[in-house]
């Protein structure tokens, strides 16, 4: 029974890559032709595939909503937790995921870094969508017609001379965030304060979340944090992979 619950498992994995005809598993896996009917058979039965007009067979309704049931109880803020702390380990920068919650962006998860400077940020606070890189990350990543309708319902208050002030500004800046996978925040919030955001996509692809890597600017110049860029964007990849995007 172990040997066959393995076997399907397998083809349903093979299955969720690509459509597959009752030969083509029968090969692949090295069972005969018969078996190959059976375990399909047995799979549609219990709504784990379905086999479409031209003999193929998919993955079924069945699946996809344990796999929905599943992302919709998992814990992000503990599923990014490995990689948000290797990614504090490996730069010594402070580390956070946020949530989006319009019209802000939620402090949900902190790693802090070993800079003699330390940032005010803390668990469970609010921080602007205008002029954070998380902020940016997540409202970038929006439907259009969403990234439309938020920037014209900001209040874009002012808390350095590099804050965005007005929607034109600052969805043209969204624009460049969606095109180079990455926000930036260059002492906007907080003059001594700088960062790159990473959005983090869920198995739907929609953005709840980001992840930012945050350093204080009178010891990491801009350079130095733009360096910072492919850790920040690998870490983001291994999160989504973890979620199961």
């Amino acid at each position: 029974m172990s040997e066959s619950l393995r076997r399907g498992l397998r083809v349903l994995a093979a299955l969720a890559d690509e459509p597959a005809t009752a030969s083509r598993v029968a090969e692949s896996h090295g069972v005969s032709l018969s078996t190959a009917v059976r375990l399909l058979q047995l799979l549609v039965e219990e709504g784990f595939a379905r086999r479409d007009e031209t003999g193929r067979y998919h993955v079924g309704s069945q699946l996809l909503q344990v796999a929905y049931h599943v992302v919709a109880t998992m814990d992000v803020r503990q599923v990014a937790a490995p990689s948000l702390r290797a990614l504090n380990t490996e730069t010594g920068q402070t580390v956070h995921l946020g949530y989006f919650e319009n019209p802000t962006v939620i402090y949900v998860d902190k790693y802090a870094g070993n800079a003699p400077v330390q940032m005010y940020s803390r668990i469970g606070t609010p921080a602007p969508l205008h002029c954070t890189a998380m902020g940016k990350a997540v409202a970038a990543s929006l439907p259009e017609a969403e990234r439309t309708a938020l920037a014209a319902g900001l209040d874009y208050p002012v808390s350095t001379e590099r804050t965005i002030t007005n929607a034109a500004d600052y969805l043209h800046e969204l624009d460049t965030v969606r095109r180079q996978g990455y926000a930036l925040n260059l002492g906007e919030h907080e003059e001594v304060v700088s960062a790159v955001a990473v959005p983090i996509r869920q198995p739907d692809g929609r953005v709840h979340y980001a992840i930012d890597l945050a350093v204080p600017n009178v010891v990491v110049g801009e350079d130095e944090l733009r360096a910072f860029i492919p850790q920040v964007l690998g870490t983001a990849a291994d999160i989504e992979r973890a979620l199961g995007y």
